[in-house]
């Protein structure tokens, strides 16, 4: 295997396309043009989100698509760099109309995370974890 992406069903291409722009996700140039799904790269080794329209997912996937509204399908977690970043992270979300459902705040008294849930209810958290003080 030489990578992998993750792929979400989205319920409006374009809204979800602004959101991800809004909170700092860079748009994947192979796809910027297209209006029937989105791209974004995530990270220093530019891991790879794809948007696709649901109905688009659901014949991928050949199931039905999660209700978001009642359960997680999956937590997508970020790491940061900062305090500062979760904390710059969770204002992003919010003006671009996101969920933050988790403020930022520390865990176990050596990560500082926040959650947040974008247009579609997908669940994602990043986190800033200070090695040095994880317990053995």
């Amino acid at each position: 295997m030489k990578s992998v992406w993750l792929n979400l069903p989205v319920s409006n291409i374009q809204a979800s396309k602004a959101f991800f722009k809004q909170i700092g996700f860079r748009e994947n140039p192979m796809h910027a043009q297209a209006d029937h799904m989105a791209s974004f790269l995530i990270g220093e080794n530019d891991f790879v989100l794809m948007l696709f329209p649901e109905y688009a997912f659901q014949h991928f996937t050949q199931t039905a698509i999660s209700d978001t509204s009642k359960g997680s399908e999956v937590l997508i977690n970020l790491d940061a760099q900062t305090r500062m970043e979760v904390d710059e992270l969770a204002d992003k979300v919010k003006k671009a109309g996101g969920k933050v459902f988790a403020e930022p705040s520390e865990v176990d008294g050596w990560m500082y995370a926040m959650g947040f849930a974008d247009l579609d209810g997908h669940r994602w958290a990043m986190l800033y974890m200070e090695m040095d003080k994880m317990p053995k």
